[in-house]
């Protein structure tokens, strides 16, 4: 009996890409994989209900027989399916659930986080039920002296108290939410269990109107700063799992509400059946304890799973730490750099700078590497910090000569202290960003990354990056460790010029990496670092920037004729 067998293939979104037919006897038990040319003469080899689909990527089978019976089946490359029923099922949870395109519209870091993630969000859900359990008991619920007033009056409290801790922590961390935001999604599970925490206790002073509003108080505030922080910190995230060619963050965005919403639910009907269980103080705090334990191990994978591609502080310090521990001494300032095979091998993955990612570093640490010593502290502000720590006999002018005038696009300087109870001494580097406003050039202070066009003046389109930034936290990582060093062995001295000799060291040290021929940020970009559009996350947006003026050279312009 002989049959048609038509293919049509579809993309991601469901729309026709093209068709294939073919007609073949029901008796033939073996032909050969169907031919990738539109409407040309294919064979395949036919085994009951199952179909070898060879060279297609999720096409959709479509036999017609004699008796105009009709049977459809998903089918994937280099497999065998039959159209089961429970493919059917769990195709339709992947696209209900999952990303369009899932997975080539998204990372491959996304489906480890996910799983971990909604782990953690089941066990907050029933601990979150523990928690409003203790807060109606508090506010008088099941108290026949308790009046719905007072139980109205402690919520608005609670509320107002909430409503601007929110507004406070947005404004004061706003802008860091996005250079750290696995710091700050691990963060903020940290603080609501510490509200939920605060819930349960309330109900253990019921004499005691004051202290029991001072712990509501307290967990609306908590509550209140882990929105900001989970919020914050989950936009950085989405924007990352998305693929920016294939991907949708608004779809990444809407299916990560969908699975949270989902795994809620499943918490609270799980909570439902538990919580009922649950009378004594003893089995309150023991399953408390369990969930908040289950909560935050589950989380603090999930954010370890994640392999962030951009350089914030603690990235670039491993990353940096790493290339300077694998040259030897000298080969920085030699021509040893001009050589892209070898720079690329010593500059560290994303996904190995992940894992030696610490997650709750402190922020502006300079440490050397990632289980290596405090080297010091870096700040990153305006140039009146500077200024405050310059000794008596430098003036602005010479600190500017040191960094070309502007021309390297920031400035720096340091003081040392003693550390209490220890011999070890504490560096401090203060940061300026500046700028030149006479400089006509728009990309003066960018510079592009990606192999260089051999034989042509115009680099690739492989992007551009804008290297103060950068330049300036990887100098005040090598300048913290130079002082150190020379402290622990000969000693240090704290004269003007021992200082200044440190910085212009240093810097030639740098200038080593980030000179002209823009080596490291070549390597950087081979390694999978992504520096396109600025995308370094060292200092936020909203970080003062000084701009350096050359008035002789304005004064000249100005008076030609």
């Amino acid at each position: 009996m002989a049959s048609q067998l038509f293919l049509e293939e579809r993309d991601a979104n469901g729309n026709f890409a093209k068709a294939f037919y073919d007609s073949y006897d029901r008796d033939v038990s073996s032909r050969t994989n169907i031919a990738g040319i539109p409407h040309s003469s294919a064979g395949l080899e036919k085994k009951r209900d199952s179909f070898d689909t060879k060279g297609f990527s999720g096409a959709e089978i479509i036999e017609i027989s004699a008796d105009d019976r009709t049977r459809r089946g998903q089918y994937y490359v280099g497999k065998r399916r039959s159209t089961s029923r429970l493919l059917r099922v769990l195709q339709l949870l992947i696209s209900v659930f999952l990303p369009t395109g899932y997975p080539d519209s998204v990372t491959s870091d996304y489906i480890d986080y996910q799983i971990y993630d909604s782990i953690q969000a089941f066990a907050s859900s029933i601990s979150t039920l523990l928690g409003n359990r203790a807060i109606l008991t508090s506010v008088g619920v099941g108290d026949k002296d308790a009046t719905s007033t007072s139980a109205l009056f402690i919520t608005v409290i609670q509320e107002t108290f909430g409503r601007l801790a929110t507004i406070t922590f947005a404004w004061r961390f706003g802008s860091m939410l996005e250079q750290e935001c696995k710091k700050f999604r691990f963060s903020a599970d940290l603080v609501v269990n510490a509200g939920i925490v605060c819930d349960c206790l309330s109900p253990y002073f019921p004499g005691n109107r004051s202290v029991k509003i001072l712990f509501l108080c307290c967990s609306g505030v908590l509550k209140a700063i882990c929105g900001v922080m989970a919020n914050g910190s989950k936009a950085a995230l989405t924007q990352h799992f998305t693929n920016s060619q294939r991907g949708s963050i608004a779809d990444v965005a809407a299916k990560d509400s969908s699975q949270e919403t989902v795994i809620s639910l499943l918490g609270l009907l799980a909570g439902s059946v538990l919580v009922p269980y649950i009378n004594t103080n003893k089995e309150l705090w023991t399953m408390l304890i369990i969930l908040i334990t289950i909560h935050l191990f589950t989380n603090y994978r999930a954010v370890s799973s994640v392999v962030m591609d951009t350089l914030n502080r603690h990235r670039t310090n491993i990353v940096f730490a790493h290339l300077m521990d694998s040259m030897s001494p000298g080969m920085m300032e030699s021509d040893f750099l001009n050589q892209p095979p070898v720079l690329p091998s010593v500059i560290l993955t994303p996904r190995h700078v992940s894992n030696q990612e610490r997650i709750l570093e402190q922020d502006g640490v300079l440490r050397w590497g990632s289980r290596g010593a405090v080297m010091g502290i870096a700040t990153i502000g305006t140039f009146s910090a500077v200024r405050r720590i310059l000794p008596p006999g430098m003036s602005i002018q010479d600190l500017l000569s040191i960094f070309g005038h502007g021309s390297a696009g920031y400035v720096l300087w340091y003081e040392t202290s003693r550390v209490r109870g220890r011999r070890s001494m504490q560096v401090t580097v203060r940061i300026a960003l500046i700028e030149r406003s006479n400089d006509d050039s728009p990309t003066s202070d960018l510079e592009y990354y990606g192999p260089k066009s051999s034989g042509s003046g115009t680099p690739p389109p492989y992007g551009q990056v804008d290297t103060r930034e950068v330049r300036a936290w990887v100098h005040a990582l090598y300048l913290a460790r130079h002082v150190r060093t020379l402290h622990n062995g000969t000693g240090e001295s704290n004269s003007i010029t021992s200082a200044r000799d440190n910085v212009i060291r240093t810097l030639h040290l740098v200038d080593g990496l980030f000179g002209p021929t823009g080596r490291v940020i070549e390597a950087l970009g081979i390694r999978g670092w992504d520096l396109t559009g600025g995308r370094t996350m060292i200092v936020s947006w909203s970080m003062p920037r000084m701009r350096v003026r050359d008035s002789l050279q304005e004064h000249d312009e100005k008076g030609k004729p």
